[in-house]
């Protein structure tokens, strides 16, 4: 069976998800997660707006979302969505193992826009890396019938 750019990058994040979940590493899809991200950062701002008595820190680092947006202050979240809002197509993953990373898996090599991303990262001191996965054009399956019923 031919397997097509999208069957091929589906094949990588599934991958680079193992390879997190093995190394047990916190970690997130940005494609499904990052409405989720941007959500929490607003309900954190209308708390501190409706309760400023605490500081915005203090509802960042209790927040019920912190397994998701994996930040402890709140500059470091508002900086994080806002790198967001901009890049979050050119990366599919953030990755929490000893800091914050942000990773791209990929079967082919980067585009440029991917390349600008990961150098906005960088000057925002973010580790990048990239999950290439050697994924084959065609790959073999065998189908078999199991006869039965009326």
């Amino acid at each position: 069976m031919k397997l097509d750019a999208k069957d091929k990058k589906e094949i990588a994040d599934i991958l680079a998800g193992k390879y997190f979940s093995q190394n047990e590493w916190k970690w997130v899809n940005l494609a499904k997660d990052m409405p989720k991200i941007q959500k929490a950062y607003e309900e954190i701002q209308e708390q501190y707006d409706s309760y400023p008595y605490m500081s915005k820190d203090w509802y960042v680092e209790n927040s019920s979302t912190k397994s998701l947006h994996m930040c402890s202050r709140w500059d470091e979240l508002r900086d994080m969505v806002d790198f967001l809002n901009a890049y979050a197509e050119q990366f599919d993953f953030l990755v929490g193992a000893n800091r914050k990373m942000l990773c791209i898996s990929s079967t082919e090599e980067l585009s440029d826009r991917q390349k600008t991303a990961i150098s906005e990262a960088r000057k925002l001191r973010y580790t990048v890396f990239v999950f290439t996965a050697r994924v084959p054009d065609d790959m073999e399956f065998e189908l078999s019938q199991i006869g039965g019923g009326m």
